[in-house]
């Protein structure tokens, strides 16, 4: 009977020294994929920060060129004239709005989906799937809205729009503010889409990087539960 129980002892010796080491290395694991779960909500959190100062700063402008289209007020060069010509194209604003506004829903989405109540849309099967695809589709139409909204500027007299005509007017003034501060918070809004987009690419990485991490402890996992 002691031989047998020797060997018992041995036994179960190991087993206990495997169960440790795995739990040690999944503990690690779960830890890591943690750390990468915060870096994501903290990149989520800033894109939607920024979205929405896209979204108050074009909606500012719009609402001014709206309250003051058709002011005629004196010039500072001495003619009484409107600050804002006949034609405006608008396109181009209410686009990078548009983005900026879906945006900010994705993003909404996408963060309670990190806290602790999304954990079980987290772990459904579309939503590796859906994720991809919402990162793929937001960082195009970013890219999309800050081209059109730089070519759009780049045509000047052909086709003035808020941008292009308050850069190029700034001793004009329209009643609300000078056209040199909103040519100062448009040229924010371009280079803060150019930013957004290179965060949903970083966001996109970290999540391909987090996934690759946990499919590789699954792995680990596997091997461990064949050796008991």
């Amino acid at each position: 009977m002691e031989p047998l129980r020797s060997h018992n002892t041995h036994g179960q010796s190991h087993f206990a020294s495997v169960s440790t080491s795995y739990d040690q290395v999944r503990n690690a694991k779960k830890t890591a994929l943690a750390r990468l779960n915060r870096l994501r909500v903290v990149v989520r959190l800033i894109t939607l920060t920024v979205g929405a100062s896209i979204v108050g700063v074009l909606a500012h402008a719009a609402v001014v060129w709206y309250t003051t289209r058709d002011d005629v007020l004196m010039q500072p060069h001495g003619i009484r004239m409107r600050g804002w010509p006949a034609q405006m194209d608008l396109v181009p604003t209410w686009i990078m709005l548009a983005v900026a506004v879906i945006a900010i829903v994705v993003q909404i989405f996408a963060l309670l989906t990190l806290l602790r109540g999304g954990y079980r849309l987290r772990e459904s099967a579309w939503h590796t799937a859906g994720l991809f695809f919402t990162s793929m589709v937001g960082i195009a139409i970013w890219v999309v809205a800050a081209v059109y909204f730089k070519l759009q500027d780049n045509k000047r007299e052909r086709n003035w729009t808020l941008w292009s005509w308050s850069c190029s007017h700034k001793d004009l003034i329209n009643g609300k503010m000078s056209f040199a501060a909103m040519c100062v918070e448009l040229n924010y809004c371009f280079y803060i889409a150019v930013v957004v987009a290179a965060l949903e690419v970083l966001n996109l990485s970290l999540f391909g990087f987090q996934l690759r991490k946990a499919r590789s402890q699954g792995e680990y996992t596997t091997i461990v539960a064949e050796k008991r």
